[in-house]
C-alpha cells in the first residue's frame, strides 16, 4: 500500500517538473516579431457559420504590420449571414482580401475542415501558409511574429497556445482541458530537437507552414480524414523529415474557442477521442492514467484526514503538487485565479468527453458540429 502513495507523490512531482519545464520553454522560447518583410504570407481562413465571429477577425488582421500578406476566407456552405459579410470585407479591401465560396463536402473521405483548409491552400499565392480559425483575434504583429519565429528557429511548422477567453463556467470546466498536453504528457521542449512523429502538438487557432513543406506531404488532403487535423497534419510533417515547433502565441493573438458548455463539451470530445486514434486501449489508459493520478488523491485527501490514515502527507504532497503545477500552467496561460482550483471538475469532464467522443465517433451515429454530422 505504501509503495502505491509514494507513486502517486513522484508522480505529483514528475508532472511539477515537466510542466515547470514547458512553462520555462514557452518564456524564453518566442522570439519577438521583428520580421516587416520578406516572404509573401496567405492568411487562410476557413469560416462556417460565422457571422458572429468573422468581422472582428478581419479587422484584426487588416492593420498587420508585416508588409507583403493576402488574406483569403473561404464560406464553407454557412446557413447564416457569413458569406455577406467577407464579400463585403472583400469589396472594400479589394487589394488585401479575397473572399471565396466552399465547394460542398464530400460523402466520403474528407471532414469539413480539411476540406476547406485545401481549397484555401490551392487559391494560395504565398511562400507561408498562416492558417487561422474564424474565431481569432490578432494583434498588429500577429503575421510578423509568425514569419520571425518560423524563421529564426529555421521551422517548417509553427503552431502554439494562442490566448484562451472563458466567458462562462461550462467553458471554465472544460476549455482548460487543452492545456493538459503541456501539464501532464509531452515535454514540448523536445520537439523541436527531434523527429519522431510522435512528438507532435498543433493547436489549429493557429499555425503557419511553409508552401514547400506543406505541397511535399500533398497538403491538407494527406489528412482528409482526420478531425484533428493541426496534430495529424504536423505528425505527417515530421514523418517526412520536417520540423515543427510549439509556441506562445497569447500575446499576439486570442481567441474565445467555444461558446458555452454544450459547444465546449462537444468541440473537445470529438477531438480527444481522434487525437487517441479512437483506439480503447488508448481510451482506458487514460482513464486509469486519470483516476489513479488526479482524481483518487483529492477523493481521499479528507477521508484521510479524518481516519487519521498514515499516509495522509503523501496524498497531501501528491494534491498540492499537483493543484500547484496546475495552477501554474493555468496562470502562465492568463486564466482567471480560480480557474486551477476546479481542476477535479476539469478531469472529470475529460474522462466523459473521452467516453462520450469515442462512443458516439466509434459506435454511434457520430456527432453533430456546425450543422453536419461527424464521424
Amino acid at each position: 500500500m505504501r509503495i502505491l502513495h509514494v507513486l502517486l507523490a513522484l508522480g505529483g512531482l514528475y508532472f511539477f517538473l515537466l510542466a515547470a519545464s514547458n512553462i520555462i520553454w514557452l518564456r524564453l522560447s518566442s522570439r519577438k516579431p521583428r520580421r516587416r518583410s520578406g516572404k509573401r504570407v496567405s492568411v487562410l481562413i476557413p469560416a462556417r457559420n460565422e457571422e458572429a465571429n468573422i468581422a472582428r477577425c478581419l479587422d484584426s488582421l487588416l492593420g498587420q504590420t508585416y508588409e507583403d500578406y493576402e488574406i483569403i476566407v473561404l464560406d464553407d456552405q454557412s446557413t447564416d449571414g457569413t458569406w455577406e459579410i467577407i464579400a463585403d470585407y472583400a469589396r472594400r479591401h479589394p487589394a488585401l482580401i479575397r473572399a471565396v465560396r466552399g465547394r460542398p463536402l464530400p460523402k466520403h473521405g474528407w471532414h469539413g475542415k480539411p476540406h476547406a483548409m485545401q481549397q484555401l491552400t490551392d487559391l494560395a499565392t504565398g511562400e507561408y501558409y498562416l492558417c487561422t480559425d474564424a474565431d481569432t483575434v490578432h494583434a498588429p504583429d500577429s503575421v510578423a511574429w509568425a514569419v520571425t519565429n518560423i524563421e529564426w528557429h529555421r521551422m517548417d511548422f509553427v503552431s502554439g497556445y494562442v490566448g484562451q477567453e472563458l466567458h462562462s463556467f461550462g467553458e471554465v470546466i472544460i476549455v482548460p482541458a487543452i492545456y493538459i498536453m503541456t501539464a501532464i504528457i509531452m515535454p514540448i521542449w523536445l520537439i523541436p530537437a527531434t523527429r519522431t512523429p510522435l512528438l507532435s502538438f498543433a493547436i489549429g487557432q493557429f499555425i503557419m507552414v511553409r508552401r514547400e513543406a506543406y505541397e511535399a506531404i500533398g497538403g491538407y488532403a494527406s489528412v482528409s480524414g482526420q478531425i484533428s487535423d493541426d496534430i495529424y497534419l504536423a505528425r505527417k510533417l515530421r514523418g517526412a523529415g520536417f520540423r515543427t515547433i510549439f509556441l506562445d502565441i497569447q500575446k499576439h493573438v486570442s481567441c474565445r474557442m467555444y461558446s458555452g458548455y454544450r459547444a465546449s463539451f462537444t468541440g473537445i470530445a470529438k477531438n480527444v477521442s481522434d487525437f487517441l486514434n479512437r483506439k480503447m486501449l488508448s481510451i482506458v489508459s487514460a482513464s486509469v492514467a486519470i483516476l489513479f493520478f488526479f482524481l483518487l488523491p483529492a477523493a481521499l485527501l479528507v477521508p484521510y484526514l479524518l481516519a487519521g490514515s498514515p499516509y495522509t502527507r503523501l496524498v497531501a504532497v501528491t494534491v498540492i503538487l499537483f493543484q500547484l503545477t496546475w495552477a501554474c500552467v493555468l496562470y502562465d496561460r492568463g486564466l482567471k485565479w480560480y480557474v486551477p482550483f476546479v481542476y477535479p471538475l476539469v478531469f472529470v469532464h475529460v474522462l466523459m468527453m473521452m467516453w462520450s467522443g469515442y462512443g458516439q465517433l466509434t459506435w454511434g451515429t457520430g456527432m453533430v458540429w456546425k450543422g453536419r454530422v461527424v464521424k
